[in-house]
């Protein structure tokens, strides 16, 4: 089989046997690898009826046919089980170094199930695995245990996955770490793995699975990193790796502020930007496996209260969710908050998300002084976010309640309607009063509020289009047509999570299904359409959809915070968001046009020089200009009565993606739409049988 081995390493941390997993071809043809071929064999071991932390509850790491290849984007692998945050299904994607390893020991994954009574990892080889005492790692955290374990293994090349004390202490949001900086963040993935009293998994392989199509993979590769080379946003991820979008969404309004309740913080923006980082921090850029864009930061700060070694730095769903969300604007506190979640092992979203929370709840005096043991919770406090973060990963006093995420905590304490949730996992910083569709991908996402489960964050900015499958762009903070949006969005993004594929590489290689397609087929000979593909995304998806309703989730839980759909009273930044649009439309034209390596390296330099440290600058005078143009008060105005009128028009866009995916009353998909995907086994199981 090309692209994928056929199998997976079924370990039994109960028992302490390992054996093999033999799959049919068929499985990878109906859900290509990844969380999609996790999602269908978790169901197949009843997973939906084991409680999160429970030894039935089934935990994957699984990679795709890309997984491992020397596509760029291809380091990926994905994490997956039924999540302790949510209580629903829970996936989460970890980039670094280890995916082609984990390709190299000649399995496309390992699947734990029951639970250790003592501390083990795992080491895995091509050779073989085995079950190893993790005891004396146990409580140290996750830079440590990746050192003390090339240490104990005599190689340096291996590759390290592991859990630090949030994990072991069964936080609801903590995470697994590769790389020191490299996270599966998302749905506490951690807790799954210290509930097990799985420690790590260490891997370390050099085979080779097949390409079907090597001329073809060839030129694909070539095309793919032609054009990563005059990309507009490749090349200011490079420049200033996902902190770039500090600036730009600063300027459009989609970066919450005081746990969403502000729209702008100009001197916020500019202690945190990518710009600052780079002027002051920064020591070097990092890169995934086989990925020239090198996004990741690589931070040292020297002396005083938040001195950091030289290491991972933060990236914008960090700087947003540990500086924005409790607006701390100090970039050395707030790269210290991100050190220590990496380290202890925490996701930065939920941790800043619960902790903006938990400063809002005792702002309204529904928790004191008495429940934080003496501390004051505020915002602008980067000594009190140091030390919750502390104490969260330790369950220590406060920190204990704060474990648990926002919405435990506000149905204890109350404010419910400031717990920016959705099913039990922290909103991420992108709002949808700026980029209206977001609203229902957060509504609908499987694993709960996300923005990585449908590409609906590139298709509001004008990164990408869906005409080449037949469906016109739609307008800025408009509703019109943001429900069909979402559902083919939610698909191609389930492919991705399928194939495995870096998304940020694919927006820069051109960020089409097409291209997707091609990938794929070219590694696994399927030689899928782009309908047959989507309708792989679309199977994927209501399988995950479905494992959510058999755990419990109705169309009760497909609900957004009101305060996330209200409109800001500065404005709405609609005229920021179109030129953000245009800007990125005029790019994609005129790159298309470019050719030569002469030609490419004078775009680059401007891209360097003009263009991307001044976007900011240019977006907002384009968007006054059209303002100006068109007689629009509304960018960034003051206006209380215009901006009420802007209202996210959530419930329309709601229940036509439920027409329109056929989901009935309960928030279940139909009988006939699962039979339909081939999905008969889940449909009894959901419906009964017919």
């Amino acid at each position: 089989m090309n692209g994928n081995w056929g199998k997976i390493l079924k370990v039994d941390l109960t028992s302490g046997e390992v054996d093999d997993w033999e799959l049919e071809e068929r499985l990878y043809r109906e859900f290509i690898g990844g969380s999609g071929l996790a999602a269908w064999l978790f169901f197949q071991l009843e997973g939906h009826k084991a409680e999160p932390l429970s030894p039935r509850n089934p935990l994957f790491f699984l990679n795709g046919p890309i997984s491992g290849t020397t596509l760029p984007g291809s380091s990926r692998l994905e994490v997956c089980a039924r999540s302790p945050l949510t209580g629903i299904w829970g996936e989460a994607s970890i980039g670094g170094h280890v995916s082609p390893d984990l390709k190299g020991t000649g399995y496309d994954g390992v699947v734990f199930t029951g639970a250790s009574d003592k501390p083990v990892y795992l080491y895995l080889t091509e050779e073989g695995a085995e079950l190893r005492d993790a005891s004396h790692l146990w409580g140290k955290d996750t830079f440590e245990v990746e050192k003390l374990l090339k240490e104990e293994l005599e190689d340096k090349r291996v590759k390290v996955i592991s859990i630090g004390p949030a994990g072991e202490n069964l936080v609801k949001y903590a995470s697994v770490v590769n790389d020191q900086g490299s996270l599966a963040g998302r749905g506490g993935m951690g807790a799954v793995m210290g509930s097990k009293k799985l420690k790590a998994v260490v891997v370390r392989g050099k085979k080779k699975s097949g390409i079907a199509d090597q001329e073809a993979y060839k030129r694909l590769r070539k095309e793919g990193l032609d054009n990563l080379k005059k990309d507009i946003f490749t090349e200011g991820m490079h420049l200033y790796g996902t902190s770039l979008g500090i600036d730009l969404c600063s300027v459009i309004n989609d970066l919450p502020i005081k746990n969403w309740r502000e729209a702008r913080w100009p001197e916020g923006t500019e202690e945190l930007s990518g710009a600052r980082m780079n002027e002051t921090i920064l020591t070097d850029r990092h890169s995934c496996y086989a990925c020239p864009v090198a996004c990741k930061r690589i931070v040292e700060v020297k002396g005083g209260d938040y001195a950091i070694e030289e290491g991972p730095g933060p990236e914008y769903e960090c700087l947003g969710a540990l500086g924005f969300m409790p607006r701390v604007g100090d970039l050395h506190a707030v790269v210290k908050a991100n050190q220590l979640c990496n380290a202890y092992g925490m996701d930065a979203i939920s941790t800043g998300g619960t902790i903006a929370y938990a400063i809002e709840a005792f702002e309204n005096g529904l928790i004191t002084e008495k429940d934080t043991e003496g501390m004051t919770l505020d915002w602008g406090r980067p000594d009190n976010l140091l030390e919750l973060v502390r104490k969260i990963a330790l369950r220590e006093g406060f920190g204990d309640e704060l474990a648990e995420g926002c919405r435990l905590m506000s149905q204890k304490y109350g404010g419910e309607e400031f717990a920016m949730h959705v099913k039990g996992m922290e909103c991420p910083m992108h709002d949808p009063r700026a980029l209206w569709s977001m609203a229902v991908g957060y509504a609908t996402g499987i694993r709960g509020a996300c923005h990585n489960k449908d590409i609906n964050l590139g298709l509001e900015m004008g990164i990408s289009a869906l005409e080449e499958i037949g469906y016109p762009n739609t307008k800025s903070q408009n509703r019109e047509g943001k429900a069909m949006q979402t559902i083919q969005g939610q698909a191609i993004a389930s492919v991705c999570d399928s194939a495995v594929i870096c998304i940020f590489a694919w927006k820069g290689m051109s960020y089409t299904l097409g291209s997707l397609r091609d990938f794929i087929n070219a590694v696994t000979g399927f030689d899928y359409t782009n309908d047959e593909l989507l309708e792989v995304g679309q199977r994927t998806w209501y399988l995950k959809r479905a494992i959510g309703n058999l755990c419990g989730m109705t169309r009760e839980d497909d609900q957004v915070p009101q305060r996330i759909i209200n409109p800001h009273l500065e404005g709405t930044a609609s005229d920021a968001v179109k030129a953000l649009n245009k800007v990125m439309s005029l790019d994609s034209k005129f790159a298309d046009r470019i050719q030569g390596e002469r030609a490419v390296k004078y775009y680059k330099l401007a891209l360097d020089k003009l263009l991307i440290p001044n976007m900011s600058r240019i977006l907002m005078l384009i968007a006054r200009l059209m303002s100006l143009a068109s007689k629009d008060r509304r960018f960034m105005k003051a206006d209380t009565e215009e901006a009420l009128r802007k209202r996210v028009d959530f419930d329309f866009m709601l229940e036509e993606y439920y027409q329109l995916r056929r989901i009935d009353e309960r928030g279940y998909p139909e009988r006939e739409v699962l039979e339909d995907l081939g999905l008969d086994e889940v449909s009894q199981s959901l419906h009964g049988i017919a």
